[in-house]
């Protein structure tokens, strides 16, 4: 999904690269993925390669992102016939952990993997979908459950 950054904080890139890559070193915060760790998720799980040293390298995202892509472009041109052996990349992101993206404190972002980033955003790109952005719950405040009840 195409990102508009004309609706994001001036210094996004920088509001990112702080979260990303200086408090949580690279590594998703949910699920601790090395950014640009090349791998395969298999139900839910990440798997790097590994078997040689570049593949050790690249599977503990130790390499750069074009390294990353060029080997996974090169492993998946071989294996097109197979979709089971196709290869990833994980890109970290930053997840706004309140749905807003105005509301940029630090206690409020999150570095997420892909996968992460996705089933955290999954209900709310959901309503989206369902009600459009100015639809059912625009301009309304949300309330959050937090699976516990109240005493009576």
């Amino acid at each position: 999904m195409p990102v508009d950054y004309k609706r994001y904080h001036p210094k996004w890139s920088l509001i990112s690269r702080l979260i990303r890559f200086h408090r949580a070193k690279g590594r998703c915060e949910c699920c601790g993925v090395a950014n640009y760790s090349v791998g395969q998720w298999r139900e839910n799980k990440w798997l790097p390669i590994h078997g040689t040293p570049e593949a050790d390298r690249l599977g503990a995202g130790l390499g750069s992102y074009k390294e990353a892509t060029a080997y996974r472009d090169e492993h998946n041109l071989r294996f097109d016939d197979f979709p089971m052996a196709k290869l990833s990349v994980v890109v970290l992101t930053v997840a706004h952990l309140d749905h807003d993206i105005t509301h940029n404190r630090f206690d409020n972002l999150q570095a997420r993997c892909q996968l992460c980033h996705l089933s955290h955003d999954r209900r709310d790109n959901a309503e989206r979908r369902m009600y459009g952005p100015t639809g059912r719950f625009y301009n309304q405040l949300r309330l959050l459950y937090s699976g516990s009840r109240l005493s009576d």
